[in-house]
């Protein structure tokens, strides 16, 4: 054959190639739709992830939201519509778990308290979901250790269908090793304390369960401080430290906000993604200079920001102050602001040269201080316990900000029980900080993809990071997704993946620290074929559906999916729908559940783009 010919026909072949390769990657967008959920339109502090679950096992996914140290909004999923529901959970509140844990056919939500900064310690309470939407009266666990808590998760510690307790706190200065709380069940009281877990440091308060070892123990790391921890589930309450021989010198990662499990190359095994965000209270200071807007965060020490340029009024927004010290003096008078709504929301404000101008004597008080200097200067200070925030628009000359430190995220592989640090060879770039992670198909293309939320660049509109998962070679950031954080003067939070109106497409709900709850709709023309499988309880009945794993043989690719999977450090949902994008597969040649007891399910899965109940349904 004449070499140009050969060279052309290769030369096409491999355009050909590379551009098939090219349209495998299918890009998504999602749009919010006030007509699906009407969230409130006001940014307050929010806490850790929605907590996704059939409340009211109607065979549709409700949802509880954290809303910090107010309360926990309810809202009933009415076949693919959102309805408010009554909140039946007040105060500061940190984790949540729900499950049937005293096996009554009801489901429960654990609910973890905050512990008032320390000062005013609780103990777990419960709250039982009538099938009408009843609730029915608040249970308190009085033989716990009151603690300042965190995480509260179930899982079946020995493999005996009993469902056992993990709690985590944020323990006293000199008590580290009160961090990780290991609670049997127990027949008369439920529940009893078992052992304190390995941990690092007081900031060690975030856990996350997984098998790393892939031999149906459950297993933990633990987080958020100076480093991460390994803990090995063994036979009968055995826990080991293992954390040299699991991660090795990626045990000194630090200030690590959230680990997801991701089985980012269909080996059957789960890798693991960390997103990485500074503790909450040092002091932020940030500057847009195309918008002309100044962010600040200050906290638990004196500050005064006195190079605020302005042209013209003073326009503040989103201002957020938490008790004990909500109040805000203005000019030398000290007039006091007068709120219109309540405390525990943002507030927005313009003042007048005139009515700011000036700055106090005394500002001994605690509290915020605003004043105008003159010639266009304005000076903002003062001094309050918890966090007080605010964006402030037309500064025209740039403040002295305070650069956030790189914390780049980090993508993990498991290799026979042993992480290996892939991040770079996967093609995830992220050098800077964010905070939770939603792994799911959103392309339905049979790979597995993270939505990630950024933390930081306060003053700012950003666009939130999609990345896109190639073949399990590479993964790319998405450029048509449309998730924007539009709310100035907030931080990211967390995120979760559920199927919400059951059209066969994963859709995203994530919140923004300061901000707001948002409810992302997949909008993915299906193409791509998929499957989803409602776990139920074990086929005697005596194993819960929480750590379930269905193993799906797809030709030469497994894909595992677990029930109560989370990248939430504190809650633990229960979405017992599990779902898997397929891409073009047309047959699954393999399907099983494997549940905390050892009881295994095969199964057939005849026909795809559909959802199979596989299991006991313990609905009364």
């Amino acid at each position: 054959m004449n070499k140009n010919i050969k060279y052309n026909l290769w030369l096409l072949f491999g355009l050909s190639f590379f551009a098939c390769k090219a349209q495998q990657i299918q890009d998504v967008s999602f749009f919010e739709d006030s007509e699906v959920v009407s969230f409130e339109d006001r940014s307050r502090r929010k806490f850790d992830n929605a907590v996704i679950a059939d409340l009211d096992q109607d065979g549709w996914l409700d949802l509880l939201l954290i809303e910090h140290s107010r309360r926990v909004e309810l809202y009933w999923n009415n076949t693919g519509k959102f309805e408010k529901g009554e909140p039946f959970i007040f105060g500061d509140t940190h984790g949540m778990t729900v499950a049937d844990y005293n096996n009554d056919g009801l489901l429960d939500v654990l609910v973890q308290p905050g512990g008032g900064d320390g000062k005013n310690p609780r103990k777990l309470r419960a709250y039982t979901i009538n099938l009408d939407r009843t609730i029915s009266k608040e249970t308190e666990f009085k033989h716990f250790e009151a603690s300042r808590g965190r995480a509260v998760k179930f899982f079946d510690a020995n493999n005996n269908s009993e469902l056992d307790l993990i709690l985590s706190a944020f323990p006293a200065k000199n008590k580290y090793e009160k961090a990780h709380f290991l609670y049997r069940k127990d027949t008369p009281k439920y529940f009893a304390f078992e052992k304190l877990l390995p941990y690092a440091d007081r900031f060690n308060m975030r856990a996350t369960i997984t098998d790393f070892n892939n031999d149906n123990i459950k297993d933990f790391l633990f987080y958020g401080g100076s480093k991460i921890i390994a803990v090995q589930g063994e036979d009968n309450f055995g826990f080991t430290d293992v954390t040299n021989n699991v991660l090795g010198n990626i045990s000194n990662t630090n200030l690590v906000s959230s680990v997801s499990e991701i089985d980012f190359d269909n080996d059957g095994d789960f890798d693991v993604f960390l997103t990485r965000a500074k503790h909450p209270f040092d002091s932020e200071a940030d500057y847009n200079t195309e918008d002309k807007t100044f962010y600040f965060l200050a906290r638990r020490k004196p500050f005064q920001h006195d190079s605020i340029k302005v042209n013209g009024n003073l326009k503040i927004e989103n201002l957020q102050m938490a008790y004990p010290h909500f109040d805000v003096f203005i000019g030398a008078n000290k007039t006091l602001f007068k709120r219109t709504k309540d405390q525990h929301g943002h507030h927005d404000l313009i003042l007048t040269q005139q009515e700011a101008k000036g700055w106090p004597n005394d500002t001994s008080k605690k509290g915020l201080y605003i004043g105008y200097l003159g010639n266009g200067y304005w000076r903002i200070g003062g001094f309050t316990n918890a966090p007080t925030t605010a964006v402030i628009h037309n500064v025209i000359e740039a403040p002295k900000t305070i650069k956030l430190r790189a914390l780049p995220a980090k993508l993990l592989e498991n290799r026979n029980g042993k992480f290996v640090d892939v991040t770079a060879q996967l093609g995830i770039n992220i050098n800077e900080q964010t905070t939770s992670t939603a792994v799911g198909d959103f392309n339905n293309d049979g790979w597995a993809d993270m939505f990630v939320v950024r933390y930081g660049k306060s003053a700012s509109v950003i666009e939130q990071f999609l990345y896109l998962n190639n073949n399990g070679k590479a993964f790319q950031l998405s450029k048509t997704h449309g998730i924007v954080r539009n709310e100035r003067g907030s931080t990211g939070m967390g995120a979760e993946a559920f199927d919400f109106d059951k059209d066969g497409d994963l859709d995203i709900i994530y919140a923004n620290e300061r901000g707001k709850w948002h409810l992302f709709t997949n909008k993915l023309k299906q193409k791509n074929n998929y499957v989803v499988v409602n776990v139920g309880s074990s086929p005697s009945g005596k194993a819960s559906a929480i750590g379930a794993v269905l193993r799906l043989q797809v030709k030469n690719k497994i894909y595992k999916r677990v029930v109560g999977a989370t990248s939430s450090s504190y809650s633990q949902g229960l979405n017992t729908y599990l779902h898997v994008g397929l891409g073009d597969e047309t047959t699954v040649d393999a399907a099983k559940i494997t549940w905390s007891n050892g009881e295994t399910t095969s199964f057939e899965i005849k026909k795809l783009n559909k959802t199979y109940f596989v299991g006991k349904s313990k609905k009364q």
